[in-house]
């Protein structure tokens, strides 16, 4: 969060979670910070809104929530006084923080939707500080994020996790930047059960034939045969294709990998001349571009062309699964799928995938059919 005016020891900062400038200043006698919204999104109004404020002529307005249909004021800072001066770290400002240093990054959009429903929830319910966010509060938190779709649509727990567990990651970063001595233990709700959902060949066959846009076609067949999620593909450049040894490393020169491994997959014959064209073609330097630019989603675009072969279920990260899970059906290695896939041990990839392998639990079957399998009664002889 970069200060961009300043003004009697206040400063002026811009905020991931909303369009307005904030006021920012330390309280006297100690590090901590405090902070209130200024309620424009204007900067020459921001600093007037400052200035005024420095000066005791006008405090700034109260902070809207997102998507309230109320104003609400911010408690005060003494309604909220922190047992330890270790504890008095608010947390938006723990969550703000980490949701910045996100940016430019694939997570960044999830986590700053995040970053809106705890601003909401906190605003809504007196919490400021880290240390507030015992059990009880994240249940309520649960509670009212379980009813906060804008179509009256019950959140699913897997919704409900990613702002979890974006706050724990929050908490966890700041602990370990020694802006923390200790956090409450953020307890995720049970997750559902993955969706075992997957194209058939043929289903695959009609989509790359409803994709009429090239880059929609390029990024179907890449997904298609290297298995990678949608933004390790959007993100590929031509200088991590490598024609020469006929294989692709999805993990840009400099980055280091993280849980969401992008490992170094083969090319087949198949893909080959499509990268062949895309590298040929690119302005930007992206495997996948529209309009001399790199595509950053592909998601309208592929719902409308899944609609056009008449398979509304399909989305973008649908390929993925369904590539492992055809390969799974053909007998290929489960831990070959794995080096596919990036998984980290064969585990994960066991755990979804072994079934749909051809001997899956084939011998175990064979036994119990031949302990209680029905047997034709004995006739007895004359």
């Amino acid at each position: 969060m970069e200060r961009v005016f300043e003004y009697g020891e206040h400063w002026l900062v811009s905020r991931a979670d909303t369009s307005n400038w904030h006021i920012y200043w330390c309280r006297p006698g100690t590090r901590r910070v405090e902070r209130r919204s200024t309620g424009t999104s204007d900067l020459e109004d921001a600093k007037r809104v400052l200035v005024d404020f420095v000066d005791g002529r006008a405090a700034p307005p109260a902070i809207q929530p997102t998507n309230s249909p109320t104003r609400l004021t911010p408690p005060a800072a003494s309604a909220h006084v922190p047992p330890t001066a270790a504890e008095a770290v608010p947390v938006l400002e723990v969550l703000t923080a980490y949701v910045e240093r996100l940016r430019g990054r694939g997570s960044y959009e999830a986590a700053r939707n995040a970053l809106r429903a705890w601003v909401e929830f906190c605003t809504l319910h007196d919490v400021v500080y880290v240390h507030e966010m015992k059990l009880a509060v994240q249940e309520q938190f649960v509670a009212w994020r379980r009813h906060t779709h804008p179509r009256g649509i019950p959140l699913s727990n897997g919704t409900i996790n990613r702002g979890l567990d974006v706050l724990r990651a929050a908490l966890h970063d700041a602990w370990r930047r020694d802006q923390l001595t200790a956090f409450p233990h953020i307890r995720l709700i049970p997750k559902p059960p993955p969706r075992d959902v997957f194209l058939t060949r043929e289903e695959v066959q009609r989509l790359l034939a409803a994709c009429t846009e090239t880059h929609l076609y390029r990024f179907v067949m890449i997904a298609a045969h290297t298995l990678q999620r949608p933004s390790a593909i959007l993100n590929l450049r031509v200088e991590q294709v490598d024609l020469t040894w006929n294989r692709i490393d999805f993990l840009p020169s400099g980055n280091v990998q993280s849980n969401k491994r992008r490992p170094i997959v083969p090319i087949t014959p198949t893909l080959r001349p499509v990268l062949e064209e895309a590298i040929r073609e690119t302005q930007s330097g992206y495997v996948i571009e529209y309009d001399r630019r790199p595509v950053l989603k592909v998601k309208r675009a592929f719902q409308t062309a899944a609609r056009r072969a008449g398979l509304p279920q399909a989305t973008p990260g649908i390929l993925r699964h369904t590539g492992a899970t055809l390969l799974a059906a053909a007998g290929v290695p489960l831990r070959e799928i794995s080096g596919m896939l990036g998984h980290t041990t064969s585990r994960i990839t066991e755990e979804v995938y072994a079934k749909r392998r051809p001997e899956f639990l084939a011998e175990a079957a064979g036994a119990l059919d031949g302990l209680f399998a029905k047997r034709s009664p004995k006739i007895s002889e004359c």
